[in-house]
């Protein structure tokens, strides 16, 4: 399992403007990651206190994705099966767009 979800982030490292790729269960436990810069760990924190609660309301509401906006960065959560949610902190907004591109065909099962 963490090989298939190691290969889920590994498409993400290649993209400059990815600055993390986290993959969470919807307790809010990392099961893979990815983090250009530890420049970005309180990000990341704050994203991870947002999963449990971005992930009932996603799976609830049956949501494709979450972003938040922080100036220039944002934050992709997106569900990639009913127990997991993938994080992809981006650099800008140009990105994001592609970024939510890229995870549309995104699922594990």
């Amino acid at each position: 399992m963490r090989a298939e979800l190691l290969k889920i982030i590994e498409a993400f490292r290649a993209d400059d403007s990815v600055l993390f790729a986290v993959v969470y269960s919807v307790d809010g436990t990392v099961l893979a990651s990815y983090i250009k810069s530890r420049e970005w760990i309180p990000t990341l924190e704050w994203a991870e206190k947002q999963v449990e609660v971005v992930a009932r309301q996603v799976l609830e509401e049956n949501l494709n994705s979450v972003e938040f906006r922080f100036g220039r960065e944002g934050i992709l959560i997106k569900p990639i099966s009913r127990s997991m949610l993938l994080v992809v902190g981006i650099s800008d907004a140009a990105s994001l767009y592609k970024v939510r591109i890229d995870t549309e065909s995104l699922r594990y099962d």
